[in-house]
């Protein structure tokens, strides 16, 4: 008999408030035992009415929608508990107090491109394994492990089942796990090896110098297992976008040459650092700006944080010529007069004005958590001839130019006119966008890619 357990039993009725009140007189680790017994057995109860006798895989194959819809029986078709207290305990222990939630690991592991973490190889394959519950039962997370691979790979119902129900989030993050978890098991111990032996040798002037033997320690400590993890995740994952490599491999600054138009001039121009600075501070959709991109790690994404920019020329409007003809005009004359003193990444085929649109009182009143609206700028074909034969789009004439999502500019827009994209085209594709704007999002499993440019 477990007297304190049949008595917090008892008192399953009342609120938590009212049962703690009616436990003072016990000590507070006792307290704790019972309750989570307790409340496990209550989460139990409360998923046994859920699924009432159904087979959740045929369910989910019939009708996905059911299941996504009801966490609980998700949970339950991947092999994950209900009780949050016994699962952040299991990716506690599992993770080294790397993660302390299971959404917190599967985060991690999803954006390891960008900020890798310290996770060992049993935490990539519990992630693998839906955050399956390994401690509800006998056998090991290996023995799961091996269990799930033989199931995708046959396709089984119940493999196809899990598939159906899982986020984005998890799908991203299983399938880096899978990547990982062969070569974790392969290369580690060599990989962490020849980092330490690279960073011994780059430190090796300094401890030439360091006589404090305490300092010396310190600085001949083997590097953390993030390191490790960054080599062999370069080895493994997809090559970034080839202009993404360019980018890296001159370690040049990319971007476009910038202008006001007129309006925007006459109203912002005496404080437009202050203006353009708040526009940049609004919030970015998903899946739009190159930060959405595989860059192969997180030194290669903090290289292009560097060496992302603008290019501002001084430029008096000639008010005798076309605003467009003007701006067109200067930057040729601007691009032949700097083009040594260019970064290479700067677009010599394309320049961006911005319009009076995007620094509405409205955009400029937003707050930081807010997207912009309107949110486009106008790109401009360098080297457009107004003389060329005519493209109109029902009723709508090409004048050189097109609407670009200012999200899109150093990303898919960029990459395009890199490539040399017709920006006449990609003006055909933005007439069919809503805005009559041209954007172009980061494939969502496949982030090295993007959908159709034209």
């Amino acid at each position: 008999m477990d007297p304190n357990l049949e008595l917090y039993r008892s008192l399953m009725h009342l609120s938590s408030t009212a049962r703690s009140q009616r436990f003072q007189h016990l000590p507070p680790e006792e307290y704790a035992r019972v309750r989570v017994i307790g409340e496990r057995e209550l989460e139990a109860q409360k998923l046994e009415e859920l699924i009432a006798g159904r087979d959740l895989v045929q369910v989910a194959l019939n009708d996905p929608s059911q299941i996504i819809a009801c966490t609980p029986l998700k949970y339950a078709l991947l092999g994950r508990t209900t009780y949050q207290y016994d699962e952040d305990r299991m990716v506690e222990h599992i993770t080294n107090d790397v993660a302390r939630a299971s959404s917190t690991l599967v985060s991690y592991i999803a954006h390891f491109d960008q900020s890798p973490q310290p996770l060992r190889l049993d935490a990539w394959k519990l992630v693998y394994c839906d955050v399956y519950y390994v401690d509800g039962g006998s056998a090991t997370l290996q023995e799961i492990y091996e269990e799930r691979l033989r199931e995708e790979d046959l396709q089984t119902s119940a493999a196809r089942a899990r598939e159906l129900v899982r986020c984005n989030t998890l799908r991203k993050a299983r399938r880096n796990a899978k990547w990982m978890i062969p070569a974790i098991e392969r290369f580690s111990d060599e990989v962490q090896a020849q980092v330490d032996r690279e960073y011994r040798q780059s430190m090796e002037p300094f401890l030439q110098l360091c006589q404090d033997e305490r300092m010396r320690e310190t600085i001949l400590a083997p590097q953390g297992y993030d390191k490790t993890l960054e080599r062999i995740w370069k080895r493994v994952s997809p090559a970034p976008p080839a202009w993404i490599q360019k980018i890296l491999e001159a370690q040049q600054q990319f971007g476009f040459v910038y202008y006001m138009a007129r309006e925007v001039e006459q109203k912002h121009g005496y404080d437009w650092r202050s203006v353009w600075g708040g526009i940049n501070e609004h919030s970015l959709p998903h899946r739009v700006t190159w930060h959405s991109i595989h860059c192969q790690g997180r030194d290669n994404w903090l290289a292009l944080h560097r060496l992302e920019t603008e290019k501002w020329p001084t430029f008096n409007p000639n008010e005798s010529m076309a605003e467009d003809d003007d701006l067109r005009k200067h930057f040729q004359e601007y691009r032949e007069e700097n083009d040594d003193l260019l970064p290479s990444g700067i677009l010599r085929n394309t320049f961006i004005a911005i319009p009076i649109e995007l620094v509405s009182e409205e955009n400029c009143k937003r707050t930081q958590g807010e997207l912009l609206d309107p949110y486009w700028v106008w790109a401009y074909d360098a080297d457009w001839d107004s003389s060329e034969e005519e493209t109109v789009f029902e009723g709508e004439k090409y004048q050189g130019r097109v609407k670009v999502a200012i999200w899109s500019l150093n990303s898919w827009f960029y990459a395009a006119r890199w490539e040399g994209v017709s920006l006449r085209d990609m003006w055909l594709k933005a007439q069919q966008h809503p805005d009559k704007c041209w954007i172009c999002y980061t494939k969502e499993l496949e982030e090295w890619d993007h959908e159709p440019y034209v």
